[in-house]
């Protein structure tokens, strides 16, 4: 089968390619900057690599995106491309909403017209909840309030894609992944910028200071690879009919935790406990916090009678070890 991956030089991207890549099938991968697909090379090694199909599309030149349904067919898209970090979408909130609405907005509707048995897996977020009880689990019909503009645009693109669903037939379904991490998560999320910091420190970059921001926020943190295997599988079930059209799924690790435990671990992983010094970094707190998520992931996992593989230890050395192998190669 052929699948369209959008995000391709982000985060998730190159491990949802990695994970198609093993069912053995073709992908195609979106990339807005074609100059940037080859630095996935440290997550999907040089083999994969020479199996992708690189398209140039951007979900802010709506033109771009229809010229690729113009010219391929697909049996799948994994719609994982967005504006994807909410303290920043207070900054362009504009930018946050005609990325993420209308860039799924076309992408839907070229579906709809040219390949109208072409599945959607859309890729939305919990923020669209906003701050969430502390006491109860968040389940998939929980009421979108979204609390910051990138939620905001994240839960317009799901009513529209809902919608589509249900009025125009588009064939889809929806996750929204929990807090997960792993090997190429960037600098913008608390974890991984705990993780490059203490890099930076092993490779005598930086003084054994670790900047730090809200460590009190409470999260449940999966592993990326897990998170994508999850993706997959879903559009297997879709295609065999086992997924109801326009359905919602969660997705989330194990165990809930402060930040701080995430950062503990990473210390003792690489020997530095009691070796670095916090520092409370402003800037590093967002602008409205949401202390505490706990979702109720239960349908996917009893629907793929699926539980996360990689153990969060894992996770973390690996993320580590990812920015130490970059600062070598710098």
């Amino acid at each position: 089968m052929k699948f369209l991956v959008t995000g391709t030089t982000g985060f998730a991207g190159p491990h949802m390619i990695n994970r198609i890549l093993k069912g053995g099938h073709e992908v195609y991968a979106m990339a807005r900057n074609m100059a940037k697909c080859e630095s996935i090379v440290n997550i999907v090694g040089e083999e994969n690599l020479k199996k992708i199909k690189f398209i140039y599309g951007d979900l802010e030149k709506l033109e771009s995106i229809s010229e690729i349904f113009e010219n391929y067919t697909f049996d799948g898209v994994f719609h994982l491309g967005a504006f994807a970090h909410p303290p920043s979408s207070f900054l362009t909130p504009l930018l946050a909403s005609q990325t993420n609405i209308l860039g799924t907005a076309r992408i839907c509707d070229e579906i709809l017209e040219r390949m109208p048995e072409c599945i959607l897996m859309n890729c939305s977020t919990p923020e669209v909840y906003g701050i969430c009880p502390g006491d109860k689990k968040i389940k998939e019909d929980m009421p979108m309030i979204p609390n910051n503009p990138y939620g905001v645009s994240k839960a317009g693109a799901d009513m529209y894609v809902i919608e589509r669903a249900h009025t125009a037939g588009l064939k889809t379904f929806l996750t929204r992944a929990f807090s997960h991490t792993g090997p190429r998560r960037g600098p913008n999320f608390s974890i991984s910028s705990d993780a490059i910091q203490i890099a930076r420190i092993l490779h005598n970059q930086q003084e054994p200071v670790i900047k730090i921001g809200n460590m009190k926020a409470k999260r449940i943190v999966a592993d990326v690879r897990d998170i994508t295997d999850v993706y997959y599988l879903l559009m297997l079930e879709y295609m065999k009919g086992n997924v109801e059209n326009g359905e919602i799924f969660h997705i989330a690790g194990n165990d809930l935790y402060e930040i701080q435990h995430y950062l503990d671990v990473m210390l003792e992983l690489f020997d530095l406990t009691g070796k670095v010094e916090l520092e409370i970094e402003p800037k590093f707190f967002r602008k409205v916090e949401i202390p505490v998520q706990i979702p109720d992931d239960s349908k996917v996992r009893g629907l793929l009678n699926w539980v996360p593989k990689i153990p969060i230890e894992k996770t973390l050395e690996d993320l580590v070890n990812y920015w130490l192998k970059e600062l070598d190669n710098q």
